[in-house]
């Protein structure tokens, strides 16, 4: 065997070990979430996040009485979490719920890839008690996109209107393509497992 053949191994025995390293790192980062979830409180909305999520909301000029960001402070992922709320107000009123979020996707410069994106309620929420009483109605999307015309990303958001406040939480995971799918699933369990508090 030449050494360059010697080489390709190594590396192809590099990779391989790093897949299973990273699989069972993936397997206990999920056990360690359900275990380990720490509780977030947003108006009259109650998450539980995973403990590895930093609060670094001081970091940025947003109000943070209706405006809270998360990230992995323990890594260096492209990846980011906003959890917003805001009123209903004159610009708004008359709007459906796709249509708010249409305008929410606009204002952040997004288009999706249509043949990548999901958009719908998913079926977890059909047996959600707010949801079904009418207290809450929520629209999911989900997809690679490009942002400010250039930038490629994947983007997983919930729209959620609040009709017992009449106001709305709008709830998104950025982060880049190669990284959606790291904080991707723990995004769409903390916004699954949600508590509307208000009765």
């Amino acid at each position: 065997m030449d050494f360059s053949r010697l080489i390709e191994w190594l590396i192809f025995g590099g990779i391989l070990l790093y897949a299973i390293y990273s699989m069972i790192a993936i397997k206990e980062e999920k056990q360690a979430y359900v275990e380990n979830a720490k509780e977030f409180e947003l108006k009259n909305f109650l998450f539980f996040l995973p403990s590895w999520w930093g609060n670094t909301t001081d970091q940025y000029e947003v109000d943070e009485s209706s405006h809270a960001i998360f990230e992995r402070t323990d890594t260096r992922y492209d990846w980011r979490a906003d959890f917003i709320w805001f009123k209903n107000d004159a610009h708004l009123a008359d709007l459906e719920l796709e249509e708010v979020l249409v305008k929410k996707l606009e204002e952040l410069k997004l288009i999706f890839d249509p043949e990548e994106t999901i958009i719908n309620t998913p079926s977890c929420f059909e047996e959600f008690i707010p949801y079904i009483e009418g207290r809450v109605d929520l629209l999911h999307i989900e997809g690679t996109a490009t942002e400010n015309v250039s930038e490629r990303v994947y983007f997983d958001c919930y729209l959620i209107k609040d009709n017992i406040n009449d106001a709305y939480l709008f709830a998104k995971s950025r982060s880049s393509i190669l990284n959606g799918a790291i904080e991707g699933p723990y995004f769409e369990e903390v916004l699954r497992t949600f508590e509307f508090l208000h009765q």
